[in-house]
């Protein structure tokens, strides 16, 4: 006796196929929401995801310049993740020149006032960011740094005298 589909037609295994492949899909789609997509984003790249809240009171009510790095460089995430955000903006432009074919870095640069509005940053994110480091530039003293997993989403909040960062709920 021939098999039957579950739609009444003669089995010819198509159907599983189509399930599969759903099925499949559907889990592609889940991964974004679970730790699978962090890995699957560390490994083939992506979006990265951020929100920036800037107080009314933020850098002592003067605009904050911030610089959002990923970084593809072991040794230069080093050398990034003990520099003080005063010297990153005084050495940015060299760095850069230093990195310029883009496999060490990428830098996005910003510069908001107090009480602004910010929509929903997206960043391309290429595959293996050894990390990231977040720069602003305040007027009081500090290291105004943060380093960063470049495979969360995060929410960045611009305080008077400096800045918190926090996993995007």
């Amino acid at each position: 006796m021939r098999r039957r589909s579950p739609f009444g037609k003669p089995d010819d295994g198509s159907w599983r196929t189509t399930l599969a492949w759903l099925l499949a899909l559907a889990l592609l789609a889940a991964l974004p929401s679970c730790g699978i997509g962090l890995r699957t984003r560390a490994l083939l790249g992506g979006k990265i995801d951020f929100k920036v809240l800037v107080s009314d009171t933020a850098n002592q009510n003067s605009p904050v310049a911030l610089d959002f790095l990923l970084v593809y460089n072991s040794d230069l995430l080093k050398e990034l993740a003990k520099m003080p955000a005063r010297d990153w903006f005084d050495k940015r432009d060299q760095i850069k020149r230093d990195y310029a074919d883009d496999t060490g870095l990428e830098v996005w640069q910003w510069e908001w006032v107090p009480g602004q509005n910010v929509p929903l940053q997206r960043l391309p994110l290429k595959p293996k960011a050894k990390g990231g480091v977040i720069f602003a530039n305040y007027l009081s003293p500090g290291e105004h740094r943060a380093r960063i997993d470049p495979h969360e989403s995060l929410m960045i909040t611009l305080l008077e005298k400096s800045f918190t960062v926090r996993p995007l709920p």
